[in-house]
This record gives structure tokens, C-alpha cells and sequence, in this order.
């Protein structure tokens, strides 16, 4: 079944897009197994039985392959996002599934991949960074005030003050390395503290029913 999902799909490509494609499906492979630093385009090449000279008609550098598979790697979590946020009954039930989904995401990452993006392709490590926190800036204080709006969520509260918090925080919990080997249970703890934080009664009653399925 996955490989006439995938057959299909290549099918409406041209040849130059089913190259790229392989490129692509190649380079995740490779710095999965090897890092991004330790893959050379020769690997690459050597990998897929392709020139360099083939690859660098569709990717002038290694930078430019490794800025395309992130950049396709955050539409990918960005899609799935606005599919929750679509499906969801309620903003309580749209936190907790993208929380599982982020949960999901941490238990999965290799800190190594995050380290190197810093050290060794910081532009990209910056735009990812600034992408992200726009990304999560603006979908939280949606959901904060469509909360307020439904009487989920505090009245009292400031939207954008609390948002601001809660991004920082989680920002910060990334950037610790004591959190490395286990951010995806720090992350839950700040989506619990600051859930807890902001929901009313009837807000808490949704909460307490939906949690049930984090970090499972």
C-alpha cells in the first residue's frame, strides 16, 4: 500500500521533480544515519548512483539540500497542525492533540540533529527558530482568545501576554541541555502548567478528559 501511495505520487512529477525527489529521499536517509556534518555529497552521489555534478544542478549546496528537507520537514508538522486545529470540538482538545503531536515530534529527534543545525548551519538554524516561534506566537493567542470566546479560558487573562510566557518558556526548556535527553516530558509539564493555568472550571473538566491520552 505505501509503495503505491508513493508510486503515484511520483507519477505526477516530471523528471526533474522525481530527481529531486530521490535527492531529497536520499539526504534525509543519510543524515539520519550519519549526521549532517559527517555526509558529504559524495556519500550522497554514491548513495543514489548519481553524479555530483546531477546534484548540484538541483541543489548548489549541501546547506541549500539540508535547508530544504527542514523548511519541508516544518510544512509537513505545520499541515498536520492545522488538520487538529480543524478537527478539533474545542481550542482544550486542539492543545492537548498538538501537544501529543510536539510530544511525538521531541521523543523522535535526535538531539544530534539540533546541536549540528547550531553549530554547523546556524543561518538555518535561525530561520527555523524565528519561523517557529512566529508559528507558535500566532496559533496560541488564537487559541487563547477563541478559549476566552467560548468560556474555557479565563476572562481576565491577556492573550498576548500569556502567550508570550508560555512560547518563552518552552523556547527556554529547548535551549537547556540539562532537558536534552528528555524534553519531551518537560514539554508536557509546561502544556499541563500553563493549561491549568488559564482554563475555568469547564475548561478544566474538557482537560482533565482530553490529557488522558498525552505521552501515551
Amino acid at each position: 500500500m505505501r509503495f503505491q501511495i508513493i508510486f503515484r505520487y511520483l507519477c505526477r512529477m516530471n523528471k526533474d521533480e522525481q530527481i529531486k525527489h530521490r535527492i531529497l529521499l536520499a539526504g534525509a536517509s543519510l543524515f539520519r544515519k550519519k549526521g549532517f556534518r559527517a555526509t558529504s555529497m559524495d556519500d550522497l552521489a554514491f548513495e543514489i548512483g548519481m553524479s555530483k555534478k546531477t546534484i548540484y544542478k538541483y541543489f548548489s549546496s549541501k546547506s541549500k539540500l539540508i535547508e530544504e528537507l527542514v523548511m519541508a520537514h516544518i510544512a509537513q508538522e505545520r499541515t498536520k497542525i492545522s488538520a487538529i486545529i480543524q478537527s478539533a470540538q474545542d481550542p482544550v482538545q486542539a492543545m492537548v492533540e498538538i501537544g501529543q503531536l510536539v510530544y511525538e515530534h521531541y521523543k523522535e529527534m535526535s538531539e544530534d540533529v539540533i546541536v549540528e543545525l547550531k553549530k554547523y548551519f546556524y543561518d538555518i538554524w535561525k530561520q527555523v527558530d524565528r519561523m517557529q516561534t512566529e508559528f507558535m506566537l500566532k496559533g496560541i493567542t488564537l487559541n487563547m482568545k477563541k478559549g476566552i470566546e467560548l468560556g474555557l479560558y479565563r476572562q481576565e487573562l491577556n492573550p498576548e501576554f500569556i502567550t508570550n510566557v508560555y512560547v518563552s518558556s518552552i523556547i527556554a526548556s529547548c535551549d537547556n541541555e540539562e532537558h536534552a535527553s528528555g524534553k519531551e516530558l518537560f514539554y508536557l509539564m509546561l502544556l499541563e502548567y500553563h493549561m491549568y493555568g488559564v482554563v475555568t472550571p469547564k475548561g478544566r473538566k474538557l482537560f482533565e478528559k482530553y490529557k488522558t491520552k498525552l505521552g501515551q
